[in-house]
């Protein structure tokens, strides 16, 4: 993951329209992905790619579930209608979020062990398959949300709603790259 695509992304600020932004997210999150299937298996180690990849996920990542856990999840429970069934999904991914925690970390030790004994995190044990797992439920997160979710809100969320989004979460990035 390439560190000036990685930090000039956290301080950008999101698109006109906050769903854009959320997709936008998910492409770099659909890179995280093939970046850590690919060192699952990597022979090389790589200090610069492991470290960008360990920050990616403890800072990108991280403050991409707190925008929909705290921002996007409550305002399509706020405007849905009983018919969309909204909250199946929503619970869905809270519980799925809930048990990533364990996987994340395991990930993000291993990401820091790799670079802490200079070796590929191929060779450290148990990451790969946590790197798999951690690959293979985020993809599955992305296509509920890509799928049902970013279209529903498209539906259902008022233009001002997604404008009060997108200005929530360009203040949350501007915090976080200032404090």
């Amino acid at each position: 993951m390439d560190t000036r695509v990685r930090a000039a992304a956290s301080r950008a600020s999101p698109p006109a329209d906050a769903l854009d932004f959320l997709l936008s997210e998910h492409a770099r999150h659909r890179e995280m992905c093939r970046l850590l299937e690919r060192l699952a298996d990597a022979p090389m180690f790589d200090a610069k790619e492991v470290s960008n990849l360990a920050e990616f996920i403890r800072v990108d990542l991280s403050m991409h579930i707190f925008d929909e856990e705290e921002d996007f999840f409550p305002l399509l429970r706020s405007y849905c209608m009983p018919e969309d069934e909204i909250g199946v999904a929503l619970d869905r991914l809270d519980r799925e979020h809930a048990e990533d925690l364990d996987l994340c970390a395991q990930v993000r030790v291993a990401l820091l062990t790799a670079v802490s004994e200079g070796k590929p995190p191929s060779a450290i044990p148990g990451a790969p398959e946590a790197f798999r797992a951690f690959a293979h439920s985020q993809r599955r997160h992305m296509t509920l949300e890509n799928a049902v979710l970013i279209p529903l809100a498209r539906l259902r969320l008022p233009p001002e709603a997604v404008e009060a989004l997108g200005v929530r979460l360009a203040a949350r990035r501007w915090r976080e790259t200032v404090g």
